[in-house]
C-alpha cells in the first residue's frame, strides 16, 4: 500500500512553504517545458526567467521551512546522499571566485545554485508516493503538450507552404529548422533531450499501470524523437531503451517468463538496429555534424591543457573558446559571426571550467546516485508483490534509466547548462535520492532536537531570506525585460533608426550588464551611423565587450574597420587642409591617419588569429597596405588567404582531412583576382594571367576573371584568344558595360 504522511504542520509558515514546494515545483517544470515567448530576442529566455524567478521562490520557501523546523538535521542524517551535491555546489562557488570572467561565471553559478537546490528540495520534500504521483502527472501533461505541438510542426513542414505563407503552425518561428521539429523548446536538440528523459519515465509507468494513454504518449515521444533529426537524441533514446529493457528483465519480470524475455530482447535488438541505422545514414548524409564535434572537442582538449587541475572558471567556456576554435568550423558553419556556447559534451565542459577536481566531483556525484539507484532498485523490486499498488519501484526504474539516457545524450549533444535540459538532470538525481532515502516509509525531521536559533533570530533570518528573494526576483525580471528590449533595439537598428536603437541598447546594458551582445551591437550602430564622435564611441563599446569576452565573434574585425574608416576621415581632412594651404594641419592629420591605420592592422591581425579564413579581413589589411604604399605586403595578405586551405591538410589541423577550398570557391576566386590585379599594375602580365586563370578555375562563371583574361590576352598580342574570351563573356553577361563597349553595342 502507498505510504503517506499524516501529520499536521507545526504552523502556517511550514504549511505555506510545503504548498509552495509541493505544488510549485511540478508546475514550474511543466511551465519550463512548454513555455516560449517570441517577443524576446531569445525565445527560450522565458524558460531561463522561469527557473530564475520560480527557482528563487522555491529556494526561499525551502530555506524558510528549514529555519522554521530546524530541518538541517535531515540532511545531516543523510549526508552520504547529500554530500556529492554539496561538493559540486562548493566546486562551482570556488571556481567562480577565481574565474577571470565575473559575469559569465556569475550567470553559470546562479544556475548551479538553482540546480543543486532543486535536487536537495526533491530529496527532502518528495517523500511520499502521493507527492511523486503529482509531479509525474505534471510531467506527463507537459509531454502531451510538447509532443502534440511537435506533430503540428511535422504536419506544417510537410503539407503546408513555407513562410511568408500561413501554415498549420500559427507561430512566426515555423520552418526555423527546415523539416526538423523543435516544439516548445526552440531547438531540435533541446527538444530531443526532453524526449530522451521522458521516454523511460512513460515506459516505467506503463509496465505498472497498463494504461492506453501511456502507450500513446510513448509513441508520440518516439515519433517526435525521430523527426527532431537529432542524432544525439537518437543515441540517448536508444541508450534509455536498452537500459530500461535490461533493468526491467533483471528486476521486474519473473524468471519463468523466458518467452516474454526473448521477445523483449529481440524487439530491443531490432529497435537498436533501427536507431543505429538512422544515426549512420544521418552521419553519412551530413558529415559536417560529426566533423563539427570532432574539431570542437579537439579545441576543448587543448583548452583543458591550459589549466587542467582547477580549470579556468565555471561558465568560462564560451568567452574563451573563440581563440581556440579550429578554422574548419568556419567552413562547416558557412558563417563568421556565430558563437559556440558549449562544446557538445558536458563532461569536457565541466573539466575545462572546473579542472580535474571539478570533473572528479561531477563523476563521483553521478556514480553515487547511479549506484544508489541500482542498489535500491534491486531491493525495491523484490517488494513489488507485497506492495502491488505502490508505484515508487517503477518510478525509480524510470528515473534511473532516464538518467542513463540523458547522460548518454550529453556525451555528443546539447549541454546540460541550458535550462530546459539541466533542470531535468538534477530532478532525476534528486528523485533517485528521495526514493532511496524515504522508501518504504518517509523520514521526517527530528523535531525532538531543540532549535539552535532563538525565535527572534529565526524570524530575522526568515525575513532576510524573503528580502533577498525579492531582490533577486526583481533583478531576474530585469534580465527578462532586457531580452525584450534587445529585440526592440535590433528592430530599430534594421530600420536605421539609430537614436531609438541606442536608447534600447542602453536600457539593456543597465538591466543586464552581462548581455555581451548589446555592447557589441551598440558598437556596430555607431559604426553604421558614423557621425562626429561615433568612432570613439564605437571603440569604447568594443572595449566593454572585451571586458566581458576578449574575443567575442567579429569584434576585433569591427574595431579594425572603425580605425580604417577613422583613418580615411583623417586622410580626407589632411587633403582638405593641404588644398587650403594649411600644411601644419595636414601633417597632423596625416600623422593621425597613420596611427589609426596601424591600429586597424593590429585589430585585423588579432582577428586573423581567431578566424584565418575570413576574406574581408585580408582584403581590408591589403587595402591599408596599398594606402601605405606597400603593395608587396598587400599581395602577401592575399596570398596568405589563398594558400591557407592547404595548411589544413597538415598537422595539427588534419584530424579530419578535407579539401576545404571548394566550399568557398568564389571567395578564393576573388582573392586570386586581387593578386592578378596587383601583378597587372606592376606590368607582370604572366603573373596576372596565372592568377586570373586560377580565379576562373575556382569560379568558372566569374565574369570579372574572363574580362581580365581577355585584357591580358590583348596586351600579349593574342587577339584571337582575347576575342574568344570576350565572346564567352558576351554569352554569359550580354548587358555587361564592358561587353557593350567592346562590341560597340548600345543599351538602347
Amino acid at each position: 500500500m502507498a505510504v503517506t504522511i499524516s501529520r499536521q504542520p507545526e504552523n502556517k509558515i511550514i504549511g505555506i512553504a510545503d504548498k509552495i514546494m509541493l505544488y510549485g515545483l511540478p508546475i514550474l517544470y511543466f511551465l519550463i517545458s512548454i513555455a516560449f515567448y517570441l517577443r524576446t530576442y531569445d525565445s527560450a529566455q522565458i524558460k531561463i526567467t522561469l527557473i530564475q524567478i520560480g527557482g528563487t521562490i522555491l529556494v526561499a520557501a525551502w530555506l524558510i521551512k528549514l529555519i522554521e523546523e530546524n530541518g538541517w538535521s535531515f540532511y545531516k542524517k543523510n549526508m552520504a546522499v547529500v554530500l556529492p551535491l554539496l561538493a559540486f555546489l562548493v566546486s562551482g562557488i570556488i571556481s567562480y571566485i577565481y574565474s577571470p570572467f565575473t559575469y559569465a561565471s556569475g550567470n553559470e553559478l546562479i544556475r548551479r545554485v538553482f540546480y543543486m537546490c532543486m535536487a536537495l528540495i526533491a530529496i527532502k520534500e518528495f517523500n511520499s508516493e502521493d507527492k511523486l504521483r503529482r509531479l509525474f502527472g505534471w510531467l506527463m501533461f507537459a509531454t502531451f503538450v510538447a509532443t502534440l505541438y511537435g506533430v503540428v510542426q511535422y504536419l506544417d513542414t510537410r503539407y503546408f507552404p513555407r513562410p511568408p505563407e500561413p501554415g498549420l503552425d500559427p507561430f512566426i518561428w515555423r520552418f526555423a529548422f527546415g523539416g526538423r521539429i523543435f516544439s516548445t523548446f526552440g531547438n531540435p536538440n533541446f527538444f530531443g533531450d526532453f524526449l530522451v528523459v521522458m521516454s523511460p519515465l512513460v515506459l516505467a509507468l506503463f509496465i505498472k499501470k497498463r494504461r492506453f494513454f501511456l502507450i500513446v504518449a510513448w509513441l508520440l515521444i518516439a515519433f517526435n524523437t525521430y523527426h527532431t533529426g537529432s542524432k544525439g537524441a537518437w543515441l540517448g533514446f536508444g541508450a534509455g531503451l536498452a537500459a530500461f529493457t535490461f533493468l526491467s528483465i533483471a528486476f521486474f519480470l519473473p524468471a519463468k517468463n523466458e518467452k516474454i524475455k526473448k521477445f523483449i530482447l529481440i524487439t530491443l535488438f531490432v529497435s537498436l538496429l533501427l536507431v543505429g541505422y538512422n544515426i549512420y545514414t544521418a552521419l553519412m548524409g551530413r558529415t559536417d555534424s560529426a566533423s563539427f564535434r570532432l574539431f570542437t572537442w579537439i579545441s576543448t582538449f587543448e583548452m583543458i591543457k591550459t589549466n587542467p587541475v582547477i580549470g579556468t572558471g565555471i561558465g568560462s567556456f564560451y568567452v574563451t573558446y573563440p581563440a581556440w576554435r579550429r578554422p574548419q568550423i568556419f567552413y562547416i558553419e558557412g558563417r563568421h559571426n556565430t558563437e559556440t556556447d558549449h562544446p557538445e559534451n558536458e563532461y569536457l565542459e565541466v573539466w575545462y571550467d572546473e579542472g580535474i577536481i571539478g570533473i572528479g566531483i561531477f563523476l563521483w556525484l553521478l556514480s553515487a546516485f547511479l549506484l544508489a539507484g541500482f542498489r535500491n532498485l534491486r531491493t525495491l523490486s523484490k517488494t513489488t508483490d507485497k506492495t502491488k499498488n505502490d508505484l515508487r519501484p517503477y518510478y525509480l526504474l524510470g528515473l534511473l534509466t532516464a538518467l542513463i539516457a540523458q547522460l548518454a545524450h550529453n556525451t555528443v549533444c546539447v549541454s546540460l547548462r541550458f535550462v530546459s535540459s539541466g533542470i531535468f538532470l538534477w530532478l532525476l538525481v534528486g528523485l533517485i535520492g528521495a526514493i532511496s532515502i524515504h522508501y518504504p516509509s518517509p523520514q521526517l525531521p527530528d523535531n525532538t532536537e531543540p532549535p539552535r536559533l532563538p525565535p527572534f533570530f529565526k524570524r530575522g533570518a526568515q525575513y532576510l531570506v524573503a528580502a533577498v528573494a525579492v531582490y533577486f526576483i526583481i533583478m531576474f525580471y530585469g534580465f527578462f525585460q532586457a531580452d525584450i528590449n534587445h529585440n526592440m533595439a535590433i528592430f530599430y537598428s534594421k530600420q536605421g533608426q539609430w537614436p531609438q536603437a541606442l536608447d534600447y541598447y542602453t536600457t539593456v546594458t543597465k538591466q543586464n550588464p552581462s548581455f555581451i551582445m548589446s555592447h557589441y551591437f551598440m558598437g556596430n550602430v555607431y559604426n553604421d551611423r558614423w557621425t562626429e564622435g561615433d568612432a570613439e564611441r564605437s571603440i569604447e563599446k568594443y572595449n566593454d565587450v572585451w571586458k566581458l569576452a576578449p574575443n567575442y565573434v567579429q569584434s576585433h574585425h569591427q574595431a579594425g574597420l572603425i580605425f580604417l574608416k577613422w583613418g580615411e576621415d583623417e586622410k580626407r581632412k589632411a587633403d582638405e587642409a593641404r588644398r587650403s594651404g594649411d600644411n601644419k594641419s595636414a601633417e597632423e592629420h596625416d600623422k593621425k591617419k597613420l596611427e589609426l591605420w596601424n591600429r586597424a592592422l593590429s585589430e585585423f591581425e588579432r582577428y586573423r588569429n581567431i578566424d584565418p579564413i575570413f576574406p574581408l579581413n585580408y582584403y581590408r589589411m591589403a587595402w591599408v597596405y596599398m594606402q601605405l604604399g606597400q603593395p608587396e605586403k598587400a599581395e602577401e595578405m592575399y596570398l596568405a588567404h589563398l594558400e591557407f586551405p592547404e595548411k589544413l591538410k597538415q598537422p595539427p589541423h588534419n584530424a579530419w582531412v578535407e579539401d576545404w577550398a571548394p566550399r568557398r570557391g568564389s571567395e578564393y576566386a576573388e582573392t586570386s583576382m586581387n593578386i592578378g590585379n596587383i601583378r597587372f599594375m606592376r606590368n607582370d602580365l604572366d603573373g596576372a594571367f596565372k592568377y586570373y586563370e586560377l580565379a576562373l578555375r575556382l569560379d568558372p562563371k566569374s565574369v570579372s576573371a574572363m574580362k581580365n583574361l581577355a585584357v591580358v590576352y590583348g596586351r600579349r598580342g593574342k587577339m584571337q584568344e582575347a576575342t574568344d574570351m570576350w565572346n564567352k563573356v558576351r554569352a554569359i553577361a550580354p548587358n555587361d558595360p564592358d561587353v557593350q563597349k567592346v562590341f560597340g553595342l548600345s543599351r538602347n
